[in-house]
């Protein structure tokens, strides 16, 4: 209901094209080139006479990345980074984070982080009178969201610098850094966690990993980016057909209630499923050791061979639900993020592909290539935490098409040194493999369409 106070109807000829907003809508045809028999249409022409439909946004509904995203490109989209959408998306992402959707934080920082941003311009006439200025501060205050978001700063840096920015001089890199840091700085004084760290969880490997698991992790890494890339278009198909039923256009929040009502039935039954998505997204990173108790009360921590095929039903059950609610509740007129949903998929999937690697080693530990792992431990050196990491950072690239950033963020929610090849190459290879299936990120499928 918060959300759908910030509707807004702009008669414009531009139209927004989005996975959560208006992609459901029935397509414009282009206008031709205005040649001598056709009438010119001006930009600023009603929509009545030039036969354009006005565009129709939420501005506090989904994440927002992409919208700010068209707007650091120049664009001007109304009301979506003021102070009421400030404060009905940060109402909106508490009731919709504690829900238990599955859904995300981590975008909607991004989109309220500019908000902040752009009010903070209005102060200064030097800022609030130079586009280009304002634009240098929403970009510093952008990747200060990520880097709010997973407590990773130089992620939040990156990130500005390769999704969002369309302009990054120096000095605004400095500046980006700069404000970066004093985020990070005030998240560790706040203590939100309640556990002295800026990093929403953080993962210890004991155990370095051994080259034969290079095969393993490349192929965590074309996983997850086709799994990413496959995301996408789930998602398109998805808006494109059930959210162009009348209904549903008319009572956008008759979908919140189904997709709430299907996430409930469905997801109640599994032991994982009814996790909120960053603890889930923890318990599949963790290593199995006496310093988390809890991965062994949920089943996916086996010891013995015989255990294992009841942890990959376990994953793989999570794994089949996750990913169909992610696909249904993306685009819903709440405030959303894909991030952590979308590494909780691949992170299901990863850590079934460790425990795969793990029988393997287990059942056959007289094999020359991994002899030496068989004897390390009661459970091999196998790590699956480590696999689902992987994978959950290749899934998130095969989304967003982040790469340098990505493997960042998950250096620093790690804290080593020894994976941060691991990590790099997956999500090489994932990117690789996403661009191949489907060339657009879920942000470039956020466009721009010019109608005249």
């Amino acid at each position: 209901m918060l959300t759908l106070i910030t509707k807004t109807i702009v008669p414009s000829a531009y139209q927004l094209a989005t996975l959560d907003e208006n992609l459901a809508a029935p397509p414009v045809p282009p206008q031709g080139d205005n040649g001598p028999d056709e009438p010119s249409i001006s930009p600023r022409q009603a929509p009545e006479e030039s036969g354009t439909p006005p565009m129709i946004y939420y501005s506090a509904a989904g994440s927002g990345v992409a919208e700010v995203r068209v707007i650091l490109s120049g664009f001007v989209l109304h009301g979506f980074l003021g102070l009421r959408t400030l404060i009905i998306k940060s109402l909106g992402l508490i009731l919709s984070v504690a829900s238990g959707l599955s859904l995300g934080k981590e975008g909607p920082y991004v989109h309220i982080a500019t908000c902040v941003g752009n009010i903070a311009c209005r102060l200064f006439t030097k800022y609030d009178r130079n586009d280009g200025k304002r634009r240098e501060v929403l970009s510093a205050a952008a990747a200060a969201g990520v880097a709010v978001a997973f407590g990773a700063p130089l992620g939040g840096v990156l990130f500005g610098l390769e999704e969002v920015a369309y302009f990054f001089p120096a000095k605004t890199l400095f500046r980006t850094f700069f404000c970066c840091i004093t985020a990070a700085l005030t998240l560790k004084f706040l203590n939100p966690y309640g556990t002295h760290k800026i990093v929403m969880f953080q993962v210890k490997y004991v155990i370095d990993w051994e080259y034969f698991e290079l095969a393993s992790f490349i192929l965590v890494g074309v996983l997850g980016g086709a799994a990413g890339a496959l995301f996408i278009k789930a998602s398109r198909r998805w808006a494109k057909t059930f959210r162009r039923i009348p209904t549903i256009k008319k009572y956008p929040l008759l979908e919140v209630v189904l997709v709430a009502l299907i996430t409930g039935l469905i997801g109640y039954w599994n032991v994982l499923t009814k996790l909120p998505v960053a603890k889930l997204l923890y318990n599949l990173a963790a290593p199995c050791d006496d310093r988390d108790n809890d991965l062994d009360k949920l089943g996916i921590c086996p010891e013995t061979v015989d255990e294992i095929p009841h942890a990959l039903f376990l994953l793989f059950s999570a794994f089949l639900v996750k990913g169909l609610l992610t696909i249904i509740t993306f685009g819903i007129k709440v405030p959303a993020g894909i991030y952590v949903p979308s590494m909780v998929v691949g992170g299901l999937m990863g850590r079934s592909i460790g425990h795969c690697v793990q029988w393997a080693v287990m059942t056959f530990p007289t094999w020359g290539i991994w002899s030496d792992c068989a004897k390390m431990s009661s459970t091999t050196c196998i790590q699956p935490g480590v696999y689902g990491l992987i994978a959950a950072g290749s899934t998130m690239c095969g989304v967003t098409r982040l790469s340098v950033t990505l493997a960042v963020i998950l250096f620093e929610l790690t804290g080593s040194l020894d994976y941060v090849l691991p990590f790099s190459l997956a999500i090489l290879v994932a990117k690789w493999t996403a661009d191949a299936i489907e060339p657009l990120s879920i942000y470039v499928s956020h466009k721009i369409r010019l109608s005249w």
